[in-house]
């Protein structure tokens, strides 16, 4: 059980970065066409940071329920 929340954390994390680094690079590069926008990088780091801790808590929880399922469902005795 323990393998399986960790694989689910590892592959939220993955997920979260790369989803939330595009997002953060898309919004800066947005950002610089426009004349009003963040003037400090604080505001991107905390969105990609909310971001990445709530990948990796889906990734967690859908490890934990997916392998609960399983052996729930399980028939081989």
């Amino acid at each position: 059980m323990k393998r399986c929340v960790i694989i689910g954390a590892i592959a939220g994390l993955a997920l979260g970065i790369l989803v939330f680094f595009g997002y953060v690079i898309t919004s800066w590069w947005v950002c610089t066409t426009l004349l009003d926008c963040p003037g400090h990088w604080l505001p991107y780091l905390l969105i990609f940071l909310i971001g990445t801790t709530i990948t990796t808590l889906l990734g967690v929880s859908a490890a934990f329920i997916l392998r609960r399922l399983y052996d729930f469902a399980k028939v081989d005795g």
